[in-house]
C-alpha cells in the first residue's frame, strides 16, 4: 500500500473517531491565554496556529524530574534521552531536527549558537509556572529556528502574600528541596523561587565505564512587574541556573553548567495601542572534564546572547488587528573560532482580520543575518468557524535556521559558505470545543531544503584520507497528522494524543534516522474528595538507529510502553502528600542506543502551599 494511501486511510479512521467523540460528555474547557503565537495576549479562539498549554496544576500533578518529561505528553513531540533527568535531551517537534525548536524562557531565546542545542536538562521543573508549545512553522513571527515550532517557558509567579515550600525524595537517591514567596509592592508583585535537587543517579551506558552518573543542580528565578498607571507597566525576570552532571566518555565524564538570562521590560496601552520594549541577555555555559583528572578532556562552551525586542499591537477595530516589530541579537561564543560574534536582526509584520465567521491572518518576516544570508519568512492562514464548535483552519507558512558557528567555522572542519536551512509547511486543522470536550485533527506537510550535512569534499588529507566538511546537501518531507482529545466520563478526566509522522530523507528516500511512525500518549485523572490520582501512558513506536553495526541494514530500537502513576492526598488546603511512580512496568527504555533507562522509579513529596 503507497504512502498516500495509507496516510488517506489513517485520516478518514482518525477523522471518524473524532466526529463519534465529539458526543461524548466531558467537562467545560476551562479557558486559557497564550502569548507564543503572535507574542500578545489572546484566547485559543483568536489563534490561528495550534497551540499546546501546560499550567501549574497539572505540572505539579506529573511531578516531573526533567522537562522533557512534561513536553513528552504533548503529541507531535519526541523527546530522545541519553540517561535519566540529569543528562542531555533534545527534542523533535513534527519530525523535524532538534535544532528546528525555538526555545524561550519568559520571552528570552535560550541555548548553544555553537551546537543548536538546548540543556532541557539543567532547567528545573518546580520554577515553571506554564508552558506553551506553537506548532507548524512561527518564523515569520519568531525568526530564526521556528522550522518545527516554538517551546516558551514561564517562570513561576506568585502574588504577595503566597508561599509554598515543598521536599522530595526518591530512587537513586534523589532528594529536592524547593521553595518561593511572593512580595506585594503597591501596586505590584515580585515572587522568588529556588529549588535543589541532586541524584546519586544510575550507570547510563552500556560501557567498560560502570559507575552511577549522578547530577546536582540550582535553579532560582525571580519575576515581577510594577503598574505605574493604566497605561504603564514595567515588568522583570531572572533566572539562574548551576550544578553538575556525570556521564560515560572515554575523554570527559563530567560537566559542569552555569547558565543565566535576565530581561527587563516596559509596556504602554491604551485602547488601541500596546506597545512592549525589552532588554535582556541569556549565558549557556558549559565545561567537560575529567573527573580523575580535570587536566584531561577539559573543554569549554559559552555562548553568550543580547536581545532587544519591540513589539505593537493596533485595534484599528473590533475586526482589525495589526501587529508589527523589530528584533535585534547579537550572538557571542567562546573558542578559538575564526568568527566567534554575529548580529541578527529581523523585522516582522501581521495583519488579523475578522469577517463574519472568516478569520484571516498573514505574516511576512525579513531576517539578516551576518555573515552568512537574509531570509524572508511568511505565513498565511484562514479559519471559518462553521458554527459555536467546529472551525476549520488552513495555513502555509515558511521557516528557517541559521547555520551554527559550528557549522560554520569549526577550527578544521568548518565551511564558512554554507547558507540556512529552509524549510514550507502546509497545515488543514479541524477544532472542537464542546462543553464537555474539545481536540483537534492536524494534517500537514513540511518540506525542508539545504540541510546540512557532512559531504565528502573530494580532497585528500596529508595522510590520504577523504576530507569530511559540512554542506547543504540534504532534504526532507514530512507529512503527520495530530489528534488530541481531551474530555471527561463519569468524573474521570481523559487526555488523548496521537501523532502519525512519516518523515523521509529526500536522497535515500528512507526513514529519517530518530524518528517513530507512531506515538500515542493516553491519561486519565480522578480527583475523590482529597485524593487525586494520574495516571499517563506512553507508546513509542520502533525507531529507525541508522546502520550503527555498518553492516549495510538499517537497525531500528525497540517500540516501548511507559506507564506513571502519581497518587496525592491533601492533608488540609495546604498541605500535601504525592507519590509519584515512574515507569511502573519497568520496561527497557531506549530512545538513544547503548543508553540505558532508570527502570522503575518511586518518589516521596511533602508540599505546603499558601494562599
Amino acid at each position: 500500500m503507497s504512502f498516500k494511501l495509507r496516510l488517506s486511510v489513517l485520516s478518514m479512521a482518525i477523522c471518524q473517531s473524532f466526529f463519534a467523540s465529539a458526543a461524548v460528555p466531558a467537562n467545560p474547557a476551562i479557558e486559557v491565554i497564550t502569548v507564543t503565537g503572535d507574542r500578545f495576549d489572546r484566547t485559543p479562539d483568536q489563534q490561528l496556529s495550534i497551540i499546546n498549554t501546560i499550567e501549574r496544576e497539572e505540572i505539579a500533578r506529573l511531578n516531573p524530574k526533567s522537562v522533557v518529561d512534561i513536553l513528552e505528553t504533548l503529541p507531535g513531540v519526541s523527546v530522545t534521552r541519553t540517561g535519566g533527568a540529569g543528562q542531555l535531551a533534545s527534542i523533535s517537534m513534527r519530525g523535524t531536527n532538534s535544532g528546528h525548536v525555538l526555545v524561550l524562557v519568559d520571552g528570552i531565546r535560550i541555548g548553544s549558537a555553537t551546537s543548536s542545542t538546548v540543556s532541557f536538562n539543567t532547567l528545573s521543573p518546580e520554577n515553571i509556572e506554564r508552558i506553551e508549545v506553537v506548532k507548524g512553522p512561527r518564523a515569520a513571527i519568531w525568526g530564526s529556528d521556528a522550522i518545527g515550532g516554538v517551546i516558551q517557558i514561564f517562570t513561576r509567579t506568585l502574588e504577595g502574600g503566597e508561599w509554598f515550600a515543598s521536599a522530595e525524595h526518591g530512587s537513586d537517591a534523589y532528594m529536592r528541596a524547593s521553595a518561593g514567596a511572593g512580595v506585594s509592592h503597591g501596586d505590584g508583585h515580585t515572587s522568588i523561587s529556588i529549588n535543589r535537587e541532586k541524584s546519586d543517579g544510575y550507570d547510563i551506558k552500556n560501557d567498560a565505564e560502570d559507575d552511577d552518573d549522578g547530577y546536582d543542580r540550582l535553579g532560582i528565578s525571580i519575576k515581577g512587574q510594577q503598574n505605574f498607571s493604566q497605561q504603564w507597566l514595567v515588568s522583570w525576570s531572572g533566572q539562574l541556573e548551576t550544578g553538575n552532571y556525570e556521564y560515560d566518555n572515554s575523554e570527559a565524564n563530567e560537566a559542569d553548567y552555569d547558565n543565566y538570562l535576565w530581561n527587563l521590560a516596559a509596556q504602554y496601552k491604551n485602547d488601541k495601542l500596546t506597545s512592549k520594549l525589552s532588554v535582556g541577555q541569556s549565558r549557556d555555559f558549559n565545561e567537560n572534564f575529567r573527573a580523575d583528572d580535570p587536566s584531561l578532556g577539559i573543554s569549554v562552551y559559552e555562548t553568550t546572547r543580547e536581545q532587544i525586542n519591540w513589539s505593537n499591537r493596533y485595534g484599528v477595530s473590533d475586526d482589525l488587528t495589526f501587529i508589527g516589530g523589530v528584533d535585534w541579537s547579537q550572538e557571542s561564543i567562546a573558542g578559538d573560532y575564526a568568527i566567534d560574534q554575529r548580529y541578527l536582526v529581523g523585522i516582522y509584520a501581521l495583519a488579523r482580520y475578522q469577517y463574519g465567521k472568516l478569520l484571516l491572518e498573514g505574516v511576512i518576516r525579513y531576517d539578516d543575518v551576518e555573515n552568512i544570508d537574509s531570509e524572508t519568512s511568511y505565513n498565511a492562514s484562514l479559519a471559518y468557524q462553521l458554527n459555536e464548535q467546529w472551525r476549520v483552519t488552513a495555513s502555509a507558512g515558511s521557516g528557517f535556521k541559521a547555520p551554527s558557528f559550528n557549522d560554520l567555522y569549526w577550527p578544521g572542519s568548518g565551511n564558512a559558505d554554507l547558507v540556512s536551512e529552509t524549510s514550507e509547511n502546509l497545515d488543514f486543522t479541524v477544532n472542537y470545543t464542546g462543553d464537555k470536550l474539545r481536540g483537534y485533527l492536524s494534517v500537514y506537510q513540511n518540506k525542508i531544503d539545504n540541510l546540512i550535512q557532512w559531504a565528502p569534499t573530494g580532497e585528500k588529507d596529508d595522510d590520504g584520507f577523504d576530507i569530511f566538511l559540512p554542506d547543504n546537501i540534504k532534504d526532507a518531507r514530512i507529512t503527520g497528522v495530530e489528534l488530541s482529545l481531551n474530555f471527561s466520563t463519569w468524573g474521570i478526566e481523559h487526555q488523548l494524543g496521537y501523532s502519525y509522522i512519516d518523515a523521509i530523507d529526500g536522497e535515500t528516500d528512507s526513514q529519517l534516522v530518530g524518528r517513530s511512525e507512531h506515538e500515542f500518549d493516553y491519561s486519565l485523572s480522578y480527583t475523590w474528595s482529597e485524593i487525586d490520582v494520574l495516571v499517563s501512558y506512553h507508546y513509542q513506536g520502533e525507531r529507525n538507529a541508522g546502520d550503527y553495526n555498518y553492516d549495510g541494514v538499517v537497525d531500528y530500537l525497540d517500540a516501548y510502553h511507559q506507564v506513571d502513576l502519581s497518587l496525592g492526598y491533601k492533608f488540609s488546603e495546604a498541605w500535601q502528600l504525592r507519590l509519584k511512580a515512574n515507569n511502573i512496568l519497568d520496561e527497557d527504555i531506549i530512545s538513544d542506543r547503548n543508553y540505558f533507562s532508570p527502570g522503575r522509579q518511586f518518589f516521596l513529596s511533602l508540599s505546603y502551599q499558601a494562599f
